[in-house]
């Protein structure tokens, strides 16, 4: 049986968790910039930027320059990663989906996640 854990963070948090998750999420898929975390530097963060997209033939080979897999990583022929492109993406989706669900105009993040076989254990994310 899988443990559960319940934490309470303030919205601020839940961005920034969110935020990170993202990066990591749309690394594995091929967008390498970690545009989160880059557009946090002051300095020098556009050449980091594409020194990092440089990257993207390593982490997916398979495709050509200026792609990336899709939120469920689907035809990525690296199990661990297609799943972890999944998971992560379910994650930060959740968790931006719970901070923006009840904005007056609509914009992605007011419809629910994505999910798939890939998505793992749905979290659950409560306004207190």
């Amino acid at each position: 049986m899988d443990r559960k854990f319940q934490i309470t963070v303030n919205e601020h948090q839940l961005n920034l968790m969110a935020a990170c998750i993202e990066d990591c999420a749309r690394f594995l898929c091929g967008q390498t910039e970690l545009w989160h975390t880059t557009s946090q530097l002051s300095k020098n963060y556009l050449e980091l930027r594409e020194k990092l997209e440089e990257l993207q033939p390593l982490v997916t080979p398979d495709l050509p320059k200026n792609s990336s897999y899709g939120w469920n990583g689907g035809s990525c022929p690296d199990e661990w990663q297609r799943k972890m492109i999944a998971e992560t993406y379910y994650l930060y989706r959740t968790m931006l989906y719970a901070l923006h669900k009840d904005d007056e105009d609509y914009n992605v993040y007011t419809s629910p996640a994505l999910r798939c076989k890939d998505s793992g254990e749905p979290i659950e994310i409560k306004e207190v």
